[in-house]
């Protein structure tokens, strides 16, 4: 009999405004220091998308659900059924690849290795599943993505930021949309492992600076303020937590862009950063999800 740990499914099925709240929860999971493996697909279009974290053995189921349980409770959904299944050995990573389809958002295209790359006119960023960091089908990063391309076309950033980079998605945008460094912070030590392996593969590597940090709180981060342009692809409490911070963190005339929230959760969100002087330059709606993007001065 093996001793290798049960690989274990963990699965939810929530509308899909919920699903990037899902994953957060899920990413929070880990055992021995190992992160789960998370993917999101499709059930039936807006109603209902399937969210699952795949990992080796056990977890805190309990506090597991309570997690959720909070969490979806503050888009007034019930507790929902969370289904635990052991799983045999299979490739899930290379399955969960056939859920994830390329993400066009002005002129950046986000796609896996498994996809036809992009024409030539396109900003390709190769993102492939596998681990939990994203891999930008979420429209809070199509959202982040719309607001780079649009300020590319008449803007030029010396100096931008990305808060909370995940997989390195939008530090890695940065980099193909202007020939310059990009800071780039996550909470997670993991994420920027992985964030600086997709930084290499999509050949802006040496161009990336990446540091563990909770918020702004970082030697780097305050060393090379005040920025041109800020990212921040995060929560709307910690966006909120925030605002003081990033609003300092930002030059005169720079430009800050906000997402990670619902359309309900707008109007906190922009109202913390306008009792700090900032001005609302354009929204960025998709789906259930809003990015804005704010000025200063």
């Amino acid at each position: 009999m093996s001793d290798a740990p049960a690989l274990l499914q963990i699965h939810v099925e929530v509308p899909r405004k919920a699903v990037v709240l899902v994953e957060a929860v899920f990413n929070g999971l880990s055992v021995d220091g190992e992160p789960p493996v998370v993917m999101s697909f499709e059930i039936t279009g807006d109603r209902l998308w399937g969210v699952d974290a795949v990992l080796e053995g056990a977890a805190d189921f309990g506090a597991l659900r309570a997690r959720l349980d909070e969490t979806l409770g503050t888009l007034g959904m019930a507790p929902l059924e969370l289904s635990v299944t052991e799983l045999p050995p299979v490739d899930w990573v290379a399955e969960s690849l056939k859920h994830h389809k390329p993400v066009r958002a002005g002129r950046f295209h986000v796609h896996g290795s498994h996809h036809e790359r992009p024409a030539r006119d396109r900003w390709s960023i190769r993102i492939d599943a596998g681990m939990a960091f994203g891999t930008g089908q979420h429209e809070t990063t199509a959202g982040c993505l719309l607001a780079l391309d649009s300020l590319a076309r008449t803007v030029r950033v010396a100096n931008p930021l990305d808060v909370g980079t995940g997989s390195g998605i939008l530090a890695m945008a940065m980099a193909k949309a202007w020939p310059c460094r990009v800071l780039a912070s996550d909470i997670d030590a993991e994420a920027i492992r992985v964030a600086r392996e997709n930084a290499a593969d999509n050949g802006v590597g040496g161009r990336l600076d990446l540091v563990a940090a909770t918020g702004l709180r970082h030697a780097e981060i305050r060393a090379r303020a005040p920025y041109d342009l800020i990212c921040a692809n995060i929560l709307a409490r910690p966006l909120v937590d925030l605002a003081g911070g990033l609003g300092a963190a930002l030059r005169p005339g720079g430009r800050l862009i906000l997402s990670g929230f619902l359309r309900h959760q707008e109007a906190g969100v922009f109202a913390a950063y306008r009792n700090r002087g900032l001005r609302l330059l354009r929204r960025f709606p998709v789906g259930d999800w809003v990015t804005l993007m704010v000025g200063k001065g």
